[in-house]
């Protein structure tokens, strides 16, 4: 038996030497495949295991080329393999990779330099490997050379397209920009385009609005406001506009239109297709946009557009549709070529070129018609826009979680569809506070909703702007969970007892915003961080400590109600705990000790409570502050945040940024 097995490694051994370079030739190519059909699914999916498949054959595929790259540079002239040579230019056809995907993450782009230079040492190195081969056949040299010339073109095209999505390409002068119209005539056509979803224009007007919308809010962390919108606003004719626009209920379809804006703006960034639309049947010279004014169009003379579109036509144009023509022919010239025994190829290497060949027609045949099916079929395009989900994070549930399952599972957050009604509710109280002019609504947390309660000072104290905001969310999220909890003087569970359709709304928000702080890191700072981290602690160490958060006091104010004597005694203790209050908000502890930051949450839970007797009103305030929230979140997350998140299954909160760009001069100035 043991004889056996050694005799049985050798043959292992050769067999593996023998189809070594046809197996990993394969496997590149099968992973060019895998990479075209599945890297569109991200931008609408939040699996992680979507994205690990997809972070595992982005970095393989390169690796895998250059190993393959490598052994023809070594193998490639051993007798009877002479055709592993005519293998090297299709090693740069992979490496140019697939119109689906140019960069798996924002980092990628920024990385062009190190493709640039890789293309250099691979080219290099393919064109030793074809140069020391014998071409017995000039029309398998022909084919060759036009797939070295398309593999050649595929890569630099790439690069071009990692660099020109780059942050700092997109916040350069000679980045393109889009001209707009008057006003008044620009806000007209973005609001019909919204009230139409994502069959509003055509395509090449979205792509134009997704080219602006990157260049200008995806590119630095400065978010800007749209010049029409701020001189309308300051005309006074915004707020009517807006009231228009709410009285028709077009909800569903401005989503849809801001969802259609960021498949673009994801295209634009992370793949070949929408760049190649705007460069190529988009020259600087002219604009295609029915936005384009009279004036531009008399910019420069009609000689010099002339130039630079053919210009720009043949220096963007021939590298992208060279391959599309090339690899065809090569594979017309590969079939009529001399490759037989003859000639001492073998059987495999023929079968294998022929599958190279076969599958790079196959990929450009389909990119080009996804290319096409893109720009025709848009209500097919913009069906699955985004994943449509919410994280949520709960600071009590995550008390009850171990901390392996925490690492392991990640249960302590959790991912629900974001119902309708909250899509609304946040695009109605955007447009009611248009209609108000509080165009400063990005600069609020909370303080234009309690403005309605003016008795209600402990309220106006926990968003004031001495406290960081990721503290004040902490405060607010518990204070929501104690009022969840208290539903009509029942205990109830973390949720409650939902009676009103803005308390799970207001909890949806309140989780939400809770992830995007604690766990995407928004506007987290180090001293937040370490009081959560304390906080939960303390609710985790002693169970009765969560029961301790949710005081009898507050359901004493129900329950004894009727009681004058009772009455009069909880409300001495809350005035007492009001001005206790008091002085640790002329304090700094709320920032470190978590039994200050549980007291305040209390006491604006008791405020809430006790202050706004009637439960539909209460939760109406509660909700309208989690959505100031909202608003004030969504232009702080950085442009860092929506550009990455674009391309893994898209968060809620970009899309609230986009509708807040798009409406009117909501982004805070620079400096807020």
């Amino acid at each position: 038996m043991l004889a056996s097995s050694s005799d049985l490694a050798p043959a292992v051994e050769g067999l593996w030497n023998a189809w070594e370079i046809h197996c990993l030739i394969v496997v590149s190519l099968l992973l060019q495949v895998l990479l075209f059909l599945f890297a569109g699914w991200r931008r609408c999916c939040a699996s992680p295991i979507l994205g690990t498949v997809l972070w595992l054959a982005y970095l393989s595929a390169d690796s895998v080329a250059v190993f393959v790259l490598g052994h023809l540079a070594v193998h490639a002239s051993e007798p009877g393999h002479q055709l592993l040579s005519f293998w090297a230019p299709f090693v740069l056809v992979h490496l140019g990779g697939q119109d689906t995907i140019t960069a798996l993450s924002r980092q990628d782009n920024e990385l062009w330099k190190r493709h640039l230079l890789q293309l250099a040492i691979q080219t290099a190195v393919a064109g030793y490997v074809v140069g020391k081969a014998s071409w017995p056949d000039r029309r398998l040299k022909l084919a060759m050379v036009l797939m070295f010339i398309s593999g050649f073109f595929k890569y630099a095209e790439r690069i071009m397209y990692l660099f020109s999505a780059r942050p700092n390409f997109l916040n350069s002068p000679i980045s393109w920009k889009l001209m707009e119209d008057g006003a008044k005539e620009a806000m007209e056509k973005t609001l019909v385009r919204m009230s139409k979803g994502s069959s509003s224009s055509s395509a090449m007007s979205g792509l134009m609005e997704a080219f602006s919308l990157s260049t200008n809010n995806m590119a630095g962390d400065t978010p800007l406001n749209k010049v029409a919108t701020i001189t309308l606003a300051d005309d006074g004719k915004l707020p009517d506009m807006l009231k228009e626009f709410q009285s028709r209920k077009f909800h569903h379809k401005a989503y849809e239109y801001v969802g259609a804006l960021l498949v673009y703006c994801y295209r634009r960034l992370y793949t070949k297709q929408d760049a190649m639309g705007a460069i190529v049947l988009v020259p600087s010279g002219r604009q295609p946009d029915d936005t384009e004014s009279n004036d531009h169009r008399r910019e420069s003379p009609p000689s010099y557009r002339i130039r630079r579109a053919v210009f720009e036509t043949i220096f963007y144009g021939l590298p992208t549709l060279f391959p599309y023509v090339a690899i065809p022919m090569a594979l017309a010239l590969f079939v009529a070529s001399e490759k037989g025994s003859s000639t001492g190829t073998s059987r495999a290497d023929i079968m294998v070129s022929y599958l190279l060949l076969v599958g790079a027609v196959v990929l450009e045949v389909c990119s080009v018609a996804n290319f096409f099916l893109s720009y025709t079929c848009l209500s097919d395009l913009h069906k699955n826009q985004w994943s449509e989900q919410l994280g949520q994070y709960n600071i009590i549930k995550g008390a009850n979680t171990s901390p392996l399952c925490r690492l392991v599972c990640g249960r302590d957050v959790e991912r629900i569809t974001i119902p309708p009604i909250t899509k609304e509710f946040i695009l109605d109280s955007l447009l009611a506070s248009g209609t108000r002019k509080e165009w400063n609504i990005a600069s609020t947390r909370g303080q234009l909703a309690l403005r309605k309660w003016p008795t209600l000072k402990s309220l106006e104290e926990s968003v004031r702007s001495g406290v960081d905001f990721p503290t004040t969310v902490l405060i607010w999220h518990i204070a929501t969970c104690m009022c969840s909890r208290h539903t009509d003087g029942v205990t109830a569970s973390i949720y409650g007892v939902v009676k009103e359709p803005k308390q799970l709304m207001s909890m949806e928000l309140s989780n939400y915003i809770m992830y995007l702080v604690f766990k995407c890191n928004v506007m987290l700072t180090t001293t937040s961080q370490v009081l959560h981290d304390e906080v939960l602690l303390k609710i985790r160490r002693d169970k009765d400590a969560v029961m301790e958060i949710f005081p009898q006091e507050i359901n004493k104010v129900v329950e004894h109600e009727e009681s004058k004597e009772e009455q009069d005694g909880i409300q001495i203790e809350h005035e007492e705990s009001k001005e206790h209050m008091k002085k640790l908000h002329q304090s700094d502890q709320v920032l470190y000790s978590p039994d200050v930051l549980l007291d305040r949450a209390r006491e604006v839970a008791q405020e809430l409570i006790n202050g706004i007797r009637d439960e539909a009103e209460r939760w109406e305030l509660i909700s309208a502050v989690w959505a100031e929230m909202i608003y004030y979140t969504a232009p702080r997350c950085g442009a860092a945040f929506h550009y990455e998140h674009i391309c893994t299954g898209g968060e809620f909160i970009t899309h609230v940024f986009v509708l807040m760009y798009l409406l009117g001069p909501f982004l805070p100035p620079p400096a807020a």
